[in-house]
């Protein structure tokens, strides 16, 4: 009896997506220029290099939602206090 439902050579026949090295690449690109944008804005919009960096940080975690956030609260525009 196995220990597991599914085992390793279950999974490999099953079609596991494996992505190109391009795609990996293009991802990896996305990320890192999502992580600069939202860098940039969280500097200007609080003018603090540590909040630059956490939104450095986030933009490089979540490539898609931190931009949006940074689009909806007006790009690299100071807040307002």
């Amino acid at each position: 009896m196995r220990p597991y439902a599914l085992d390793v050579q279950t999974v490999q026949g099953m079609g596991v997506y494996q992505p190109t090295p391009a795609m990996t690449t293009a991802l990896y690109g996305i990320s890192v220029l999502s992580a600069a944008i939202s860098g940039y804005h969280g500097y200007k919009r609080n003018k603090s290099i540590g909040w630059g960096v956490g939104w450095f940080m986030l933009g490089g975690m979540f490539p898609v939602l931190v931009p949006v956030i940074a689009v909806a609260q007006g790009y690299a525009k100071p807040a307002k206090k």
